[in-house]
Order: structure tokens, then sequence, then C-alpha cells
């Protein structure tokens, strides 16, 4: 064990933060930190090992360099304001090349992988020699990040009160990242004593690397109130198991609240959840020799944590993104109407904006005012084909490259607009939207809005959808107004089923 004046020797410390540690899936054996070179001790690279299935054991690994060697160091979890969580007392180890010392067991009052807890979990080691002295202190900054898509949907179950125990919905959920599925949802009824139908849910991950860690349903009534809430920490692992829960609710209670719950004889649930495909990010931000902090432990800088503890707080937090501050401030021009030049009308509002924005954005706005300044045309434009709702989303998009949360109707509605002024990026955005979002009900109508708009790859996506689910979906309402009403594009649609 090394002496306590030992510890006041020229050290090297590495601080290692991890960035949404509690989507780590526990089944993992450890995660790794970057591998980080220390100079002063041998011209050495190490790399830590934390074990998330037992969640307070660090593991210190000599990477390459020597194959033996003799260190004292000290391994701890800190919070983000630098204060020892927990730690190992200063100790003497004698390392092998590719051989993992330890791990170390640290006494934690509580979990630190807890989902309750901040989701920031920041190790830190130092290092000394254990014969002689580094001739300086130096401190390197790490982190790894694991990558988490959060997903929000509404699903509505049309003609709610046909539903029987042989009939399945299915809702798939898609990445909006990859425009891969990740997960689909299946409501059942299943009987009890008594003959009562039950509602229940099945959720199935359908890509083995996503560890989907939360999931929540909302029963929403025609007020949009929650009628019924359904939680679960349900966490997949490459096992790949199914889960399924109760919402204890029967179908016959929803049948009696028919005028709150059912909207034009479907049932409305919203809901969210989050998954994550491992590690998106892993980097050594910074290393500082000699710097004050480290050399005297100054309180000369005013976010420097207290008792001597290394500075965690990023850049970002003391200096504005400059980027964000752009967006903000043509968000600014956009709400206050401030310089505008021309106005988007519709039938019912005048919408100011700016001229050299739209142009920038739209090839079609840049055609149009073109033609306008050769033609002396007055500066408004009229849109009466696009809503009041829609134009705000589409500006609000064009200024910032931000987004309202969307529904249904405000999806396919600013699908079109973006189609109409070509803004490629907020018509993909969109068509993920209506991919990820496509159910029994709605399917028909996706195919015709992207038959409409000649979206070949929208397109092939909907009718795929549509042939798996084949007669739930042939045998529905609205695949007869289909027929009825286009009746060439359901049978380029049937002919598909047939060459498979």
């Amino acid at each position: 064990m090394a002496s306590a004046d030992g510890l006041k020797r020229k050290c090297f410390t590495f601080i290692w933060k991890l960035e949404n540690a509690r989507y780590f899936g526990e089944k993992e054996v450890c995660i790794e930190s970057p591998v980080f070179f220390v100079d002063g001790i041998e011209k050495t690279k190490w790399k830590l090992h934390l074990f998330p299935i037992r969640t307070k054991y660090i593991g210190l690994i000599l990477v390459e360099g020597v194959n033996k060697i003799d260190i004292n160091f000290e391994l701890a979890f800190i919070a983000l304001d630098g204060t020892v969580l927990t730690s190992t007392n200063a100790m003497t180890g004698t390392f092998y090349e590719n051989q993992n010392l330890g791990p170390y067991y640290l006494e934690a009052t509580e979990d630190l992988f807890d989902s309750k807890r901040s989701s920031c979990v920041t190790t830190r080691c130092r290092m000394w020699k254990s014969i002689g002295e580094l001739s300086e202190d130096v401190q390197c900054m790490a982190r790894t990040c694991i990558g988490v898509e959060k997903r929000s949907f509404v699903w509505n179950v049309g003609n709610f009160s046909a539903l029987t125990p042989e009939v399945k919905n299915i809702y798939e959920i898609r990445s909006v990242k990859t425009a891969e599925q990740v997960m689909s949802l299946e409501l059942l009824l299943t009987k009890r004593l008594h003959s009562e139908e039950v509602i229940r849910f099945g959720v199935t991950p359908n890509n083995r690397i996503v560890r989907i860690y939360t999931i929540e349903f909302f029963i929403v009534d025609t007020f949009e109130n929650t009628v019924g809430v359904m939680k679960d920490g349900l966490l997949f692992h490459k096992e790949f198991n199914d889960e399924s829960f109760a919402v204890f609710l029967t179908k016959q209670e929803v049948m009696e609240k028919n005028n709150a719950c059912l909207h034009n004889g479907a049932l409305t649930f919203r809901g969210e959840c989050t998954f994550s495909f491992g590690t998106h990010l892993e980097e050594i931000e910074g290393v500082s020799s000699n710097c004050p902090a480290i050399e005297s432990r100054e309180r000369d800088c005013p976010w420097y944590p207290s008792e001597g503890s290394p500075v965690l707080y990023p850049v970002e937090d003391v200096v504005s993104d400059p980027k964000r501050v752009l967006i903000d401030n043509l968000k600014s021009m956009l709400t206050n109407s401030s310089l505008y030049d021309v106005k988007l009308r519709t039938s019912k509002k005048t919408h100011p904006a700016h001229k050299c924005i739209l142009s920038a954005r739209s090839p079609v706005f840049e055609a149009m005012f073109a033609n306008v300044m050769r033609e002396k045309i007055t500066d408004c434009v009229e849109i009466e084909d696009l809503n009041d709702d829609t134009v705000s989303r589409l500006l609000l998009y064009i200024y910032s490259g931000e987004m309202e949360e969307l529904e249904w109707v405000s999806a396919t509605e600013l699908y079109e607009a973006a189609d109409k002024y070509q803004i490629l990026t907020l018509k993909d955005v969109c068509s993920s939207y209506v991919k990820t979002n496509l159910c029994r009900s709605n399917a028909c109508d996706a195919l015709v809005l992207a038959d409409l708009h000649q979206d070949v790859d929208l397109k092939t996506f909907v009718q795929d959808f549509i042939l798996r689910l084949g007669k739930d979906i042939m045998n529905s309402e609205e695949w007869e107004h289909l027929m009825r009403d286009n009746i060439k594009l359901a049978a380029e649609t049937m002919h598909l089923l047939y060459k498979k």
C-alpha cells in the first residue's frame, strides 16, 4: 500500500465520464474506457474496465508498453462537482501486459447505474511511479457516450368495438436515425374468468443490438386526458426475449366509456419509448500538463470544484454554442417579424418572412422570387392550399431546422408542403414519421400519399407493410375505400402479393 506522503507526489490523473450510463445493458461483461497514454511511466498505454452488472467494480488494464511494471494507483467514483463518492485506498500493484489487475470493489451508498440518478458515471484513476517521481502533473479527460434515441408515438386502433381475441393489432416502431425497425407492439384481447376480455400488450424487439430501456403507454380520451397508464422498465438484451403485460382495463369498460375513450370508434394510445444501439462515441477530450489547478489547487477559477478535485465542467457549460445562438437569432427574426420583406398568405392569415432565408432553404422559393424581381410582382405569395398550422411548422423548420411534435395529420400535411417547396430534409423527416407510425387504419392513406407524390421509397415501404399484415388490412373498411377510389393503386399492390 502507498503511503499518504506518496500521494503528494506528482501524478497522472485520468478522468473518464460515461454518459447515458443507465442505458448500458446489464448483461454486458464490462464497459471499456478509451485507451490513454502515460508518457512518464515507461511510455505505457492503459484503459479502465467498468462492470455495470456489479456497478461498484473498476478494473485497471495495462494495454502495452512493457511486459511487467509496478505502480502506485488509486481508483474512485466522483460526482460531477468533483466530490469523491467512493474510492479505494492508494495501492501498489504489479501489472502484466493485457492482464486485468482487479477488479476492485468500491463501497458506494447507492447504485451508480440507477435510472433515477444522473445518467453520467464519472470514474477517476490516479497513478504514481512506484520508484522515483513523475516530472510533472498530467490530467487526461475522456468520455464514452451511449447512444440513445427517444421516440414518441400515437397509435390509433380503429374499429375497436369489433376487436376480438383472434384479431391482433400490430404497431411497428422504427428508429428515426436509421429507419430500421427496432420493436413492434401488439394489442390483443385475452379472456379471463366471467368471460371478461382484458386488454393486453406484447412487446417484441426486432433488432438484436438494440437495448430498449423504457416504454410507457397512455390511453387518450377525446378531451386529451389520459385514462389509463401502462409503465414498465423493459430492458432487452441479445437473448431477444418478448415481453407482455396487461392494461387492467377490459374491453367492456372501454365500451361503456365510448363517448370519452373512442374517437370515431378508434381507441387512441400515446406512448414513448427509449432505446440504445450501444456506444455512440468514445474520445480523449484533452490532456493538460502542469496547469495551476493541478499544481497549486488554487481556487481562482470560479467553476473549479472544492477539495482539489479535477475540473469536470465541459466548455459548452461556460461558452454559448455559436450554432445555437445563430438558430435562436433566426427564430427571433421569424417570431418578431423583424425586417420582413415578403408575406405568405393562406386563406385565413398572413405569415411575414424573409426572401433570402426562404430562397436559401427552398429552390422553389428561390425561383419564385427571382421571377418576382424581374416581373415586379407584389411581395405576397398566395398559398391557400396550405393551412396556417402547416405554414407555421414549415417556417419554423426553414428558419431553425427544428420541429414541433408531430401527429399523423400534421406530419402528412407537412410532408406535402415539404414536397411542394422541395425542402428534402423536411420531407425525409415527415416520411420517416409516416413509416414509424403506420398501422392498419392509416396504411391506405399513406399509400395514396406516397403514390400522389411519386415517392418510390415511401410507397415501397407502405406496400411491404400492407402485404405483411395481409388480410388484416385487405378486409378492412379503409381497403374497400381504396379499391373504390383508386382501383389501379389497389390492384398494383395486390399484384405484388402474387409476385412474391
